[in-house]
């Protein structure tokens, strides 16, 4: 245990600076005594700490440390490299493609059966079929976020109208598949959520701006970002669709009935991709409940079969 914890300091303190002895007290669970032995003997195992008096004083790594590869498991450098590939796989950032060049570079010592490219893991952001036009914006906006340049998009809105907007940009975020612009919106005057494949034009400004106190560590999606009804839905679906009722909604809320056909009860917003979505299963779907989805379905059906007439 007293190798791990010496292990854990150590990367503590490579990850967060500067460290008092009561704060690796607490968190190990060990005594003040026990926790300045430890730092004793990461110190003669070569690793400079410094310590520094104070009210705001604590312990950290002398500044011009780096961390050699023999902290890291060879597992563990591969799972990062698999890590930075997925995320390299939906951007050409080169920041990125240096950083897995280098971190690539601590490999080249291992066994070659350690090598390869193999890994349990496999992760690929970009979506099938996607273009390089998401991999533009990203590079063009990580650009304006570095030199805090305001930007002029045309932005088209889930029901089809497009408005211009100027934001401030400050991260760009991935949230499964799908790039995201998270800034400060001139027009709304307030924070908002950008989806990067519904900005149909963008240009990076050379106004300046000075950042906004933010707080998106965890990022939690708003409300008021999503104008739209939440409504409750009650579907029935044919048995043959079977494997697209699973793979759209959650196990809890599918009841397969005697006749092997499967009752979904769920909630989604009221909008016209729902819509779409309902449609696109033909007649393997019947709407139940809300009356309002279901006549509109209904209208939407005759008005189709009317152009095949």
């Amino acid at each position: 245990m007293k190798v791990e914890r010496l292990l854990a300091i150590v990367i503590m303190l490579l990850n967060k600076r500067r460290v008092s002895a009561r704060e690796l007290s607490d968190h190990f669970e060990v005594s003040l005594r026990t926790v300045y032995r430890d730092l004793e003997t990461i110190n003669a195992a070569g690793i400079p700490i410094v310590a520094y008096p104070g009210a705001s004083g604590g312990y950290e790594i002398m500044e011009n440390f780096t961390i050699d590869r023999q902290y890291l498991s060879l597992d563990e450098l591969v799972a990062v490299i698999a890590a930075l590939k997925g995320v390299h796989s939906s951007t050409d950032d080169k920041q990125i493609g240096q950083l897995l060049e280098k971190i690539k570079a601590l490999l080249t010592t291992a066994p070659s059966s350690l090598q390869g490219n193999a890994h349990p893991v496999v992760y690929d952001f970009n979506p099938w079929g996607s273009t390089p036009a998401i991999a533009e914006k990203v590079n063009k906006l990580r650009e304006a976020i570095e030199k805090r340049l305001r930007v002029r998009i045309i932005y088209t809105k889930m029901q089809g109208d497009a408005t211009e907007r100027t934001i401030e940009p400050v991260t760009l975020i991935i949230k499964g598949y799908v790039w995201y612009i998270y800034g400060y919106c001139l027009q709304r005057q307030e924070d908002r959520l950008f989806r990067l494949s519904r900005i149909a034009d963008m240009s990076v400004l050379t106004e300046e701006f000075s950042p906004r106190p933010y707080q998106i560590d965890k990022l939690e999606w708003l409300e008021e970002w999503d104008t739209a009804e939440r409504i409750s839905l009650v579907l029935e679906f044919a048995p043959r669709v079977l494997v697209r009722v699973r793979d759209m909604f959650a196990p809890e809320a599918i009841e397969t009935m005697q006749d092997g056909s499967l009752l979904v009860r769920t909630m989604m917003t009221d909008d016209e991709w729902l819509n779409g979505m309902l449609l696109s299963f033909g007649d393997a779907l019947c709407v139940h409940e809300p009356a309002h989805v279901r006549q509109r379905i209904g209208d939407t059906v005759k008005r189709m079969a009317k152009l095949y007439e």
